[in-house]
């Protein structure tokens, strides 16, 4: 049934459209977990499973 749907579409900009905007979307998540400065969060996010209650280090903004 996906398939006989797909095939009778007829709005192929619309699906030009999603595609962009899911590849927009894409590109701005790499860019944002990648960016200058962000190391520092991710560190401190990637220890806390092992966390034992002990306060935060570092600075806080």
């Amino acid at each position: 049934m996906k398939s006989q749907v797909l095939s009778n579409f007829a709005w192929t900009d619309l699906t030009v459209v999603a595609f962009l905007i899911f590849l927009g979307l894409f590109i701005f998540a790499v860019y944002w977990t990648f960016r200058k400065g962000s190391k520092d969060f991710y560190d401190n996010v990637g220890n806390l499973p092992f966390d034992e209650g002990q306060p935060l280090t570092g600075d806080k903004k």
